[in-house]
């Protein structure tokens, strides 16, 4: 598939590196945008904003009990590192995370989990083109991409039928940052504003993914 294929007007020149985030569709590997949807329950957004003390009085999410969501989140249940750590709170963590991403930034989960998610398209992209990781351009800044196929998926503890089975290594080439994350948390991310726990090593801080994604802007708020 050429790059002209997934939504270019004109065919590359090869002597111009096209940026990737013109490409909005890359092949088979793209992840479909989550659809926004208000639980008429609890109130809380799924795959949009949520005001961090919504967050902190939930009782469920996605029909499941927070209770039930922390039991299946340690330490050796469904995952032998855990989503969260073997103490951690999962309101208390999402209103954390929640407090720093859309309160203090002004950002949204989302605009975090699109650009993981486009990492983890780009280079899967890659290896179907050329077997192997380049470097490309990506919003102005020049990146590069690894993904690792583990021989094992893992299932959302949400069970909202996401799963995966891969990891991505990346890092920003003109700052250095680098992140390493697996490919199920942009899903959680960007349904749920869950990075994962501080007691875990998969836990990606949105702190991390902001400095990676230097050219996301702190957003003034409004008056």
């Amino acid at each position: 598939m050429e790059l002209s294929e997934v939504g270019a007007d004109d065919p590359p020149r090869r002597d111009i590196v096209p940026d990737l985030s013109h490409f909005i569709d890359l092949g088979k590997y793209y992840v479909q945008p989550v659809w926004p949807l208000k639980d008429p329950r609890t109130g809380f957004m799924t795959g949009g904003k949520n005001d961090t003390s919504l967050v902190q009085g939930l009782k469920e999410i996605n029909g499941r009990a927070i209770a039930d969501l922390e039991k299946d989140m340690r330490p050796g249940a469904l995952s032998q590192g855990g989503f969260l750590g073997p103490d951690e709170k999962l309101l208390d963590v999402l209103a954390a995370d929640n407090k720093y991403v859309v309160d203090e930034l002004g950002l949204t989960h989302q605009e975090l989990a699109k650009h993981l998610h486009a990492m983890g398209t780009i280079g899967f992209w890659q290896m179907d083109q050329r077997g192997s990781s380049g470097e490309f351009l990506y919003h102005g800044r020049r990146f590069k991409v690894t993904v690792l196929v583990t021989a094992g998926s893992q299932k959302s503890p949400f069970q909202d039928d996401t799963t995966s089975g891969s990891n991505v290594r990346l890092e920003n080439l003109d700052t250095g940052k680098k992140l390493s994350y697996a490919l199920l948390v942009p899903y959680m991310i960007d349904r749920y504003g869950f990075y994962e726990g501080k007691g875990t090593s998969y836990r990606v801080d949105p702190r991390d993914v902001v400095a990676v994604f230097d050219f996301l802007e702190k957003k003034p708020k409004p008056r």
